[in-house]
């Protein structure tokens, strides 16, 4: 059957693109491993196959970036003949979000990596110099696993090799009665849309960055391989120190954005819920930090060459293996947000990479292990070497245990089956998480505070512990009075701000002392300040987070968590209800809700919630601001309402607000009638939320809601509108006369829901009849949370100082090689 109204070609050079991709990926894969494998013996054929893997694998980039280009003009023409286009888009999609279409879903994701890896590997291309054929070997094997994803070849009819993105709407959902017609494309009038929750601006800006972050961490990966390869363990130790800060700074970057974003538009109350796709982003970056201090001990001593080796090794593989576990959907039942039924076809392709990976890099490792370089002799434990190990140690340790628990529905049903016992998720997963890895961060606290004042290989400990006793008693000092200020009364974590507040001191006094402010020096001091800072700000705004929304009406809010009793208990009470122009006492504050609006091209219905403080003594107003919290119904087959939040930001604090529960707007209804009353100049009528006072006639009717004829007598009615905060508004509904009939003009004060209507003029008594409506507040209401997170500010501004310090530390190298004299003039950074 021939269809018609489908644009067919863009398709076709899609899967021209997509095989390209794969063929050239694999071609550069070989031609740099003939290069490697010939290059001792056959130094002419060696550069001949070097030419070919360059060429292979540029027109594997040019290949991936046309699949990309092919992708967008699909998705901002709106072709949705294409199942990928229908899936994630819509007409009514500001053209910001167009691109967030492309990692909204299984393959778009897939081939945002594959971009990124393109242009890592053309920059290592151009420098990696006697290491190029190895290094890039590796990364076009890579290549040709990702673009594997993205194939779409069936091997029989129940094996599929990946997921092509330019599949047609009619080979995804054969069967349709639909697709039996010829013109069907007549009846597809526009997509499924991306989902709101993901139409933010985060979305636009997070996944780039995440995905750079996974990206440059394969780049120390293939030269680590390069190295063991080619059994060199010095030449691919600089780059890799280079590499290794670029991508410390981009995935850390990357992660806390996530946390921005879910602080920003999540309602899970806060930047940080030890969800799985959290962790798995988290897990490698430990391990990369890790690596990178053991890989500074390394070039500085000679020590720890295999921890690097290893723990280099595995952030790349913890990189796999969280792509299996948050793409594939076998935790769907324990995140919010991982891929589910259409991630389920990847299971045993992801193994299958993860598995070729591990036995390379970690067979290779195990062949050259007895050949590695090795000083015998124990390190000092006054030395910094010894305590940079062992701070690795501790980060290693903690993306164990992290990843340990994220993979519990995993390994669970299979420990079960061996051994008859199971073994359950955490019931409190953050309370699980936070009374291990308090005592990490405490620990990496004092060892960042601390490691930067001691010396490679030998230290002059009286003048170590002068400085860190001075520095210590100013942190101590610190410490104490935030403590005291804000309450914090547990113990373990007085003792996690003791650390934090040193190290703030002494990576500030190393810095400006020490170092003397010399920015060629300080990207360590810099960096772990910005640590330092960030556990300061995660203890003040998540210990002292305070819920300022309580359910004081004593009823049953409906949170109905069957496995959590004691959860569904919290949020009731910690949830208030807001009755439409209702004040309700949250905190310090007054709220009021004052109703919604909504927009036929945005699914969302947004709740306008104004906020006041009053001096408690004089009543006297003193800061107003108003929140707007958004929530929809998910259209995307996902049952529940879905919520975004919205904040107050200060300096010191801010105010964060989602709406939990809400009135469906159809099941509205209007059941109030108007209630007539006679005025005079100056009598006040009442209603729900307030009063009005009736100031007189006016005679001089201009008004653009109403249009005079000839012959007609006009006048309006002028009332004065107060509520709680004074007079708002004046309202003046018109009465008029024509043709001997009566006729009106509502008018409105929709802040307060509230209709008037001048009904009549009683000549005789100076009166007149006025008819008010206002719909009983009790019948449109929201149920809100409302949270206080103090010195927020305080983490995100660490999160800055942090990367600044990882990019110092790079720019420091980079511009080292310019000036070799620099080489010998400071003390080596941790």
């Amino acid at each position: 059957m021939e269809f018609a109204g489908e644009h067919l070609r863009p398709g076709n050079l899609g899967h021209f693109f997509v095989i390209t991709s794969f063929v050239a990926a694999l071609f550069s894969a070989f031609s740099y491993f003939r290069s490697a494998q010939t290059e001792r013996g056959d130094l002419k054929a060696s550069n001949s196959w070097l030419l070919m893997g360059r060429n292979g694998f540029i027109i594997h980039a040019a290949a991936v970036f046309g699949i990309f280009i092919t992708l967008y003009y699909i998705i901002s023409n709106h072709l949705f003949e294409y199942h990928y286009a229908w899936e994630h888009s819509s007409r009514a999609l500001q053209p910001k979000y167009l691109l967030s279409c492309f990692w909204e879903g299984q393959q778009g994701s897939f081939l945002l990596w594959t971009v990124w890896h393109c242009v890592l590997g053309l920059v290592v291309m151009r420098t990696s110099r006697v290491l190029e054929s190895r290094t890039m070997a590796i990364i076009s094997l890579v290549q040709v696993a990702l673009c594997s994803m993205l194939l779409g070849f069936y091997f029989g009819p129940d094996i599929k090799m990946g997921s092509t993105p330019f599949a047609l709407l009619r080979q995804q959902m054969q069967g349709a009665p639909i697709f039996s017609s010829p013109d069907y494309m007549s009846f597809i009038k526009d997509g499924n849309g991306l989902n709101p929750l993901l139409q933010n601006y985060w979305m636009v800006i997070h996944p780039p960055e995440l995905f750079l972050g996974f990206a440059t961490t394969l780049i120390p990966f293939a030269y680590v391989i390069a190295g063991l390869w080619k059994g060199d363990y010095k030449e691919w130790v600089k780059p890799t120190i280079n590499w290794a800060l670029f991508s410390g700074a981009v995935l850390g970057t990357g992660i806390m954005m996530g946390g921005a974003w879910a602080y920003e538009s999540l309602t899970f109350g806060g930047y940080w819920a030890w969800d799985p796709v959290e962790n798995a982003s988290l897990v490698p970056w430990l391990t990369l930090i890790a690596g990178l201090h053991t890989l500074v001990v390394y070039k500085s001593t000679g020590r720890s060459l295999g921890a690097t080796l290893m723990l280099l090794i595995l952030t790349y593989l913890f990189v796999w293996y969280s792509t299996f576990l948050t793409r594939t959907g076998i935790l769907g039942d324990t995140s919010v947000h991982a891929f589910t039924g259409e991630g389920s076809s990847l299971r045993w392709h992801l193994i299958i990479v993860l598995a070729v990976l591990a036995v390379i890099s970690i067979g290779l490792l195990i062949y050259r292990r007895k050949e590695l370089p090795v000083i015998k002799t124990e390190e000092a434990t006054s030395s910094r070497e010894f305590w940079m190990f062992i701070g690795s140690i501790i980060l290693l340790l903690s993306s164990l245990q992290i990843i340990f628990l994220t993979s519990l529905p995993v390994w669970s049903p299979l420990v079960e089956k061996i051994s008859g016992k199971k073994i359950a998720p955490p019931v409190d997963p953050v309370r699980t998480y936070n009374n291990i890895q308090v005592w990490v961060a405490l620990f990496l606290a004092l060892a960042s505070a601390a490691v930067l004042y001691l010396k490679f290989k030998k230290t002059d400990t009286r003048q170590v512990w002068k400085r860190l006793g001075l520095t210590g008693f100013i942190g101590l000092a610190l410490a104490a009075f935030i403590c005291w200020q804000m309450e914090i009364d547990a113990w373990q974590y007085i003792l996690l701000m003791c650390s934090a507040c040193f190290a703030v001191v002494a990576n500030i006094y190393y810095g400006i002392a020490i170092q003397k402010a010399s920015l060629r020096k300080m990207g360590a001091s810099i960096a772990h300040l910005g640590f330092a800072m960030m556990i300061v700000g995660i203890i003040l705004s998540s210990y002292k987070k305070e819920v300022i929304s309580f359910n004081t009406l004593g009823v049953n809010l409906g949170f109905n968590n069957k496995k959590n009793a004691a959860e569904n208990a919290r949020e009731n009470h910690e949830n208030a209800i807001l009755f439409r122009n209702t004040p309700v006492v949250m905190g310090e504050y007054l709220a009021i809700y004052r109703g919604d609006s909504t927009s036929d091209k945005d699914p969302r219905t947004f709740y306008r919630v104004d906020y006041m403080r009053r001096d408690s003594a004089t009543h006297e107003v003193k800061e107003t601001f108003t929140l707007y919290p958004d929530a929809f119904i998910n259209p995307k087959g996902q049952e529940g309402l879905i919520a975004n939040p919205s904040s107050k930001h200060y300096i010191t604090r801010d105010i964060f607000t989602y709406v939990t529960s809400v009135i469906d707007p159809k099941k509205r209804t209007d059941t109030v009638n108007y209630k007539s009353q006679t005025v005079k100049k100056g009598d006040t009528i009442y209603f729900n939320t307030g009063y009005m006072v009736f100031d007189g006639f006016d005679t001089n009717v201009n008004d653009p809601r109403y249009q005079p004829k000839e012959g007609d007598v006009a006048v309006k009615a002028k009332l004065d509108v107060y509520d709680i905060k004074g007079k708002i508004a004046q309202l003046t509904p018109i009465y008029y006369i024509r043709d001997k009939y009566e006729g009106y003009v509502e008018d409105t004060a929709k802040e307060l829901n509230l209709f008037t209507r001048f009904a009549h003029i009683l000549p005789q008594q100076n009166a007149a009849e006025i008819m008010v409506k206002q719909a009983d507040p009790r019948s449109e209401y929201i149920v809100l949370k409302a949270m206080v997170f103090p010195f927020i500010n305080v983490l995100w501004l660490g999160t800055l100082v942090m990367v600044a310090g990882f990019l110092l530390s790079l720019w420091n190298r980079i511009r080292q090689k310019k000036l070799p004299a620099i080489l010998d003039a400071g003390a080596p950074e941790s």
